[in-house]
């Protein structure tokens, strides 16, 4: 896909998801109850979904650590991970949790509302990606020497 294409799509719909993170989305949906199952099924919906290999290097993936802030409170530095990842508390931002699943998809630079339970909103601001899983996959594809088959 090219940069142009690529903006295009995130212009228009703000949440591009790669095939491997929307693949684990929907298995966790059929796993989940309620209010989670239909904000994860609505992020499926809404998301343009693109090969990890096509996905910019500034949206935040299962895996990536990103800074962002809540309202007018501190940035947060965490990795988004899986629910069943055990981890110390403070370092890592569940995928199911309302922020974690709010920030999937979404480009650096980007304000997300979250809808709460209460008729409240949230608003996240995801100031940048520090590190993502399939920029980092692409990179050190590119440092594998391609010698041939007598390089060994």
């Amino acid at each position: 896909m090219s940069k142009q294409n690529e903006a295009v799509l995130t212009a228009v719909h703000g949440i591009t998801l790669s095939a491997n993170d929307a693949a684990r989305l929907d298995i966790m949906a059929y796993e989940e109850t309620g209010a989670v199952r239909a904000q994860i099924l609505a992020k499926l919906t809404d998301a343009i979904l693109v090969s990890g290999n096509d996905i910019a290097v500034d949206v935040a993936t299962i895996g990536s650590v990103v800074h962002y802030r809540i309202g007018q409170s501190r940035v947060e530095r965490r990795t988004v991970t899986l629910p069943n990842v055990t981890h110390p508390t403070g370092q890592f931002l569940n995928v199911l949790t309302p922020v974690g699943l709010a920030l999937l998809g979404y480009r650096a630079g980007s304000d997300v509302s979250v809808p709460l339970a209460d008729g409240g909103v949230l608003q996240i601001y995801l100031q940048t990606v520090e590190f993502q899983p399939e920029a980092e996959a692409r990179r050190r594809s590119t440092l594998v020497s391609d010698d041939g088959p007598g390089a060994a």
